[in-house]
């Protein structure tokens, strides 16, 4: 048997096997101890060039939108998790790959460190982020339970904005709203909607993107989100275990809800604990996403 492998995408491969019942079960012995070793040594495995294995780019045509948006770029990473077999060396790259996309503004979504122990070295780092329309945060369930006063105050040190049901409006006039994470503390949404301009394109970054269902969307023209890693580990597109109530709707991908649409990265980074510290065909990302115009009448 040959096998490869390394942190986000795990494969293997098995020689052809004869049709006699003792062979076919002397392959299944192997395949599955070939997987019990990749599991077992996976924590020695290289990790990704950018920091992430693939950008994923997305065109978003929004109605509405202002001539001073069209084309407009936005990146957006989540799910750093950093710290939890995300080292620093990683978060370096993870960086220059962030900024080399040359994207107008920079949001992060949230699920930041391992543990508060983690915190101010992820933000000196999370600091070399760099976007000429500024950095902007929203922080995720992970960051609750690591001290989020401490998040908050560390990001900003280093002259990240932490929106926590707060508003800026970059100088292009994108609107970007970020919200607490729904599982830890609701959003209060009836105060947060009187800040808002229904004129301007606004972008809501949301850590859990269950928020799409049992929040109100109809102030925001896009919502990023991250929390589910995209399952992290799949089997033909499904995920035995997701942190989502609504099964596989939110696992990844771009999904529209109450009309909107919600983009969902499959983040930087894992959780768990263990072995199951792995992706598999879950491969780990960040979003380039472009605003470009919907025409006049067309559907999405």
């Amino acid at each position: 048997m040959n096998y490869r492998f390394n942190n986000d995408i795990l494969f293997f491969m098995t020689y052809p096997y004869h049709t006699t019942t003792q062979d076919f079960l002397h392959g299944r012995f192997f395949v599955v101890l070939g997987v019990i070793m990749i599991l077992a040594v996976t924590g020695c495995a290289s990790s990704p060039r950018m920091g992430v294995s693939r950008i994923r780019e997305v065109t978003m045509e929004i109605p509405g939108l202002p001539a001073s948006l069209a084309g407009y770029r936005i990146a957006f990473v989540s799910d750093i998790h950093y710290g939890n077999r995300f080292p620093a060396e990683r978060m370096e790259r993870l960086v220059a790959a962030v900024n080399a996309s040359a994207a107008d503004v920079i949001l992060i979504g949230g699920d930041n460190t391992l543990g508060t122990a983690q915190i101010a070295p992820f933000s000196r780092l999370a600091g070399g982020f760099t976007a000429r329309h500024g950095v902007y945060a929203a922080l995720g369930n992970h960051d609750f339970y690591n001290s989020r006063s401490r998040s908050i105050q560390t990001l900003r040190r280093e002259g990240i904005v932490v929106l926590d049901e707060s508003v800026v409006e970059t100088p292009a006039g994108l609107t970007v709203a970020g919200i607490n994470d729904l599982r830890d503390l609701y959003p209060v949404m009836g105060r947060f909607r009187d800040i808002l301009d229904p004129e301007e394109t606004t972008v809501l970054i949301c850590h859990n993107p269950d928020f799409a269902e049992e929040g109100d969307l109809s102030s925001f023209d896009l919502v990023l989100s991250g929390h589910t890693h995209g399952g992290q580990i799949t089997f033909f597109g499904y995920a035995p275990v997701i942190p989502s109530a609504y099964g596989q709707k939110y696992r990844t991908g771009t999904v529209y809800a109450q009309g909107k649409p919600v983009i969902i990265s499959n983040g930087a980074g894992y959780s768990g604990n263990g072995i199951l510290r792995f992706r598999l065909f879950a491969p780990s990302d960040f979003l380039l996403v472009t605003l470009q115009p919907r025409p006049p009448g067309s559907d999405r």
